[in-house]
């Protein structure tokens, strides 16, 4: 392969490394209180607040399976549907959080994300 190649496509592949871990971060300070408060609030609120913009797609086509299932005669949703979003966001978003959090713990010991991958 072309040296000049070689060494556009690394840097292509570190820019993206660079931006997977800018986003890592800045999910890793998110506080998860307020990713619970804001989900028991409005459900994607919380997916808004962590910036989790795939994740948000996934869970409203989870919210119109879920509003199918549990709607009533008039097509409102009930309570136990409002229930089941809030706590799927809360969980969905504290976990990313934690998930994010101990990347950068992993990252400051010195170890590879790589390493982890594997595993």
């Amino acid at each position: 392969m072309d040296k000049h190649l070689q060494e556009l496509l690394q840097q292509e592949d570190q820019k993206r490394r660079d931006e997977e871990l800018r986003r890592t971060y800045a999910l890793s300070q998110k506080s998860q209180g307020v990713a619970v408060f804001l989900s028991l609030l409005l459900a994607f609120a919380a997916y808004i607040y962590t910036r989790r913009w795939k994740a948000l797609m996934i869970f409203l086509g989870w919210c119109i399976f879920v509003g199918v299932l549990f709607s009533d005669e008039e097509g409102e949703v009930s309570l136990p549907g409002l229930f089941l979003a809030s706590t799927w966001a809360a969980v969905d978003n504290c976990a990313a959080i934690q998930r994010a959090r101990e990347k950068i713990d992993l990252l400051r010991s010195g170890q590879s994300l790589d390493s982890d991958r594997e595993t």
